[in-house]
């Protein structure tokens, strides 16, 4: 039972930790826009706020269904499913600090408010880790003052609500500095988008402690674009195996401990597709299997059984072999071992014409995504399993969902490369230096080399008035990109499309393509093909329907 003082709780429940994500979840719906309005550069990419509030959808229902009192238990289950459903750089960070604070709690029913400073302080360690090349000035500043806040609040006594007051005034004291720390942001005169976001995440948990609400949340549904059905619950293929007889299968199993290392051995050898995920002693199983009985049987040896799920991959086998058969000579991995006879391709791009383009160039899988449209870890990771080899490389085409993706190289027992291409231009360059029988180095090489040789122009339109770099901007100007940088302006498209191909254009340069958007006349398009036609007589001038929805023109130039 929860022990209280005037003032607040003196130890933290798994009740209470419902409540807080609940009202964090609230409060980051509500914000949402604000967090995607302080946005660097005033163009429709600003998805901060929308990318946090979709992992933590994720994490809402998780807390919704859980019935159990154990803290440690609960913030397991959380940091697994914000890890599976995060998107974007910001999602995939925030996945890292619940992570941390569920390595901290690990095994607690209750935890006091040293214990949960402590917890503060793995999740910034865990998030730290997860970056790459970590830049001050960003989310993990304004968390790790924080967990220094924290740490200093239960030095000094601090019950629960005193701990997340003292840590919301700290991380808000980095959040107004991090304005002069990254030049970016100094110009703008804005605060980091995801330091406000883990302001506004506190401050959503502490209000609902405070105001003791309960279970005053119902879980949203997942309308996020498409929206999207439970992990891994749609039927994957599993070329490895006849299809006949073959079923899905998921369970989760509690009371494990750290013996998952042990289990995997085992797996290993009645199924394929084997993915299986320990989080804090929960285990999370998928596997592809021809006995279900024999692996539930298994599996019971190491704990309890929950969520399970068993589907036949029968249903799906005319369109998945449909699907295979679409590589000339493709054949089945032999199954349980071995190298696989080909290098599957994950593509991340939006718009129906851009799948069918990168289809048509050889790869294996498209997932949708791209600028204000990130896809889930879950997503890409689904794809991953889908295809039938045991090497993979993503394309991400995007710098947003370049984390997403590498965060499916540590869940995925599969050899996964993720690229360096982060436009779409550089994706299709990339792929077209592919070469299936090459080794997997040898690819990466290659096809980032190519990538490397390609110029990238985007056309789209201002969100917001704004002056970057001595140039005011109107809220509604059409806008030209060249490599990111805002380039050209003005108020007519195929004018500020036209001016930004004059100016990416290089003596060298031999091909122009332009990619037309979901919501450009193909008249329009045609218009600006002829105006380059005319302009460069020598260059080699493509129009191609690309469907991308934002951006009026993508325009490659090589």
């Amino acid at each position: 039972m929860k022990t209280q003082t005037d003032a607040g709780p003196v130890f933290l429940t798994a009740e209470d930790f419902k409540k807080m994500i609940g009202g964090a979840c609230r409060l980051l719906e509500k914000e949402k826009e604000t967090i995607n309005a302080i946005n660097v550069f005033p163009v429709p990419d600003g998805d901060t706020g929308t990318n946090l509030r979709a992992t933590l959808k994720e994490v809402e229902e998780v807390c919704f269904g859980y019935k159990g009192d154990s803290l440690g238990e609960l913030s397991g289950l959380v940091a697994s499913r914000a890890l599976l459903g995060a998107r974007g750089n910001s999602g995939v960070i925030f996945s890292q600090l619940l992570r941390g604070i569920a390595r901290g709690l690990q095994g607690k029913k209750n935890a006091s408010a040293r214990e949960l400073s402590k917890a503060l302080w793995y999740s910034v360690v865990f998030a730290y880790r997860a970056v790459s090349n970590p830049v001050e000035g960003t989310i993990l500043s304004v968390g790790r003052e924080a967990a220094r806040g924290a740490s200093k609040a239960a030095r000094g006594g601090a019950d629960i609500h005193g701990l997340l007051e003292e840590a919301i005034s700290s991380g808000k004291e980095m959040l107004a500095l991090t304005t002069d720390m990254i030049p970016a942001l100094k110009e703008a005169g804005v605060v980091d988008a995801g330091g406000m976001g883990l302001i506004i995440f506190m401050e959503g948990c502490l209000y609902s402690l405070r105001n003791d609400v309960g279970d005053f949340w119902e879980p949203v549904g997942r309308d996020f674009e498409t929206g999207h059905e439970p992990f891994l619950a749609r039927q994957k293929q599993a070329a490895c195996f006849n299809l006949e007889n073959i079923y899905c299968s998921e369970l989760v199993i509690k009371g494990a401990g750290g013996r998952d290392k042990e289990l995997r051995r085992i797996l290993e050898q009645q199924g394929e597709s084997l993915l299986l995920v320990n989080q804090g002693g929960i285990i999370k199983v998928h596997i592809h299997t021809g006995e279900p009985g024999r692996v539930i049987s298994t599996c019971l040896q190491y704990g309890t059984l929950h969520d399970l799920k068993i589907e036949n991959m029968q249903e799906q086998h005319s369109h998945l072999s449909t699907s295979a058969g679409k590589q000339e000579g493709w054949q089945p991995l032999p199954p349980k071992n071995g190298q696989a006879n080909k290098t599957g391709i994950i593509v991340i791009a939006p718009g129906d014409g851009l799948k069918k383009i990168f289809l048509s160039l050889g790869a294996d899988e498209v997932v949708p995504g791209g600028q204000s449209m990130n896809p889930r870890v879950e997503d890409v990771l689904e794809a991953t399993l889908k295809v039938p080899y045991r090497q993979v490389i993503i394309l991400p085409n995007n710098k947003n969902v370049q984390p997403v993706a590498r965060q499916v190289q540590e869940l995925c027992e599969k050899e996964v490369t993720v690229l360096g291409a982060f436009t779409v231009p550089q994706g299709l360059a990339a792929l077209l230096a592919f070469k299936p029988t090459a080794q997997m180095t040898d690819n990466k090489i290659a096809m980032e080399r190519a990538a490397g040789g390609v110029k990238t122009g985007e056309v789209t339109f201002a969100t917001r008035s704004a002056t970057v770099a001595d140039t005011v901007i109107k809220q509604g100007d059409y806008l030209g990109l060249f490599d990111g940088n805002i380039c050209s302006w003005g108020k007519d498209l195929n004018g500020v499309a036209f001016d930004l191909a004059q100016k990416m254009r290089g003596e060298d340069d031999e091909i122009i393509t332009l990619l037309q958007g979901r919501d450009t006349p193909y008249e329009d398009a045609a218009s600006l093909m002829s105006l380059i036609k005319e302009a460069f007589p020598l260059l080699e001038v493509e129009l191609k329907q690309g469907g991308q929805p934002l951006y009026y023109y993508i325009i490659s130039v090589e």
